[in-house]
């Protein structure tokens, strides 16, 4: 297990130093979990690639065949875990997001250039065991904005990794060249808000205001702009009747 985990976190370096995750951009999202047992989730704004310094590399001059016979075998690689998506290939990232607008909930997927798309998705419907956001077909790894994992007990985990930025996934790992700070960075600042509402119990939540009530509404409001940490990302434990 010692050695899967070490392998897990190295490939995890590896991709975040590429820069090869979706992230938000500017967003606007709301979830809504009912004691019926129905839920409806929206996403909209912007969804990028978070891209790193390391990914310049094969646009330099004097690359040599070897270096350049590398960057292919990188991006073939980032290609299959993240289902097709490579940063800086604008025909690929064209392709990816028409094979998003396929999949259901995908009302709107624009690519906009610049590592970053327009969307619109919307979906609703009874909920089962789990739930994420996005889901991404092919692809051998998923970092998603928004999952709801039932526990043993029932109650009903929502976590929001990707909303904690690109450090997120491995924020133990300490800093990584990823976000605006570089001058060859075109990656935009996260800035969103996530509001869950629900008639069920909340057991816990971490929004900074708490949340409100209205009858038997609760509504919980994160404003989200990826400096929080994973732990700091909007989280939520929520009870349902049903």
């Amino acid at each position: 297990m010692e050695t899967y985990w070490k392998s897990a976190l190295a490939l995890v370096a590896l991709l975040l130093l590429a820069g090869c995750l979706l992230i938000p951009g500017k967003f606007d999202s709301q979830l809504r979990l009912m004691n019926d047992g129905s839920y409806s989730f929206t996403y909209n704004g912007q969804m990028q690639l978070a891209e790193g310094d390391d990914n310049q590399t094969s646009s330099q001059s004097g690359t040599t065949d070897g270096e350049r016979s590398e960057e292919d075998q990188k991006n073939a690689a980032m290609r299959s875990v993240f289902g097709g998506a490579v940063p800086g290939d604008d025909e690929g990232l064209k392709e990816f997001a028409a094979k998003l607008a396929k999949y259901d909930g995908w009302n709107k997927v624009e690519y906009m250039g610049n590592n970053l798309f327009e969307v619109e998705y919307a979906v609703s419907g009874n909920f089962d065991q789990m739930f994420a956001f996005p889901t991404i077909a092919g692809a051998t790894m998923q970092f998603p904005f928004v999952q709801i994992i039932r526990r043993s007990g029932g109650e009903l985990e929502i976590l929001t990794p990707a909303m904690a930025g690109p450090g997120g996934l491995a924020g133990a790992m300490g800093p990584l060249p990823m976000g605006g700070s570089s001058e060859k960075s075109k990656m935009e600042p996260i800035d969103g808000t996530f509001t869950i509402v629900t008639d069920g119990d909340v057991l816990t939540n971490n929004t900074q205001d708490g949340l409100t009530a209205s009858d038997s509404m609760k509504n919980m409001r994160w404003k989200v702009d990826g400096t929080s940490g994973p732990d700091g990302s909007p989280r939520a434990i929520i009870k349902l009747m049903r």
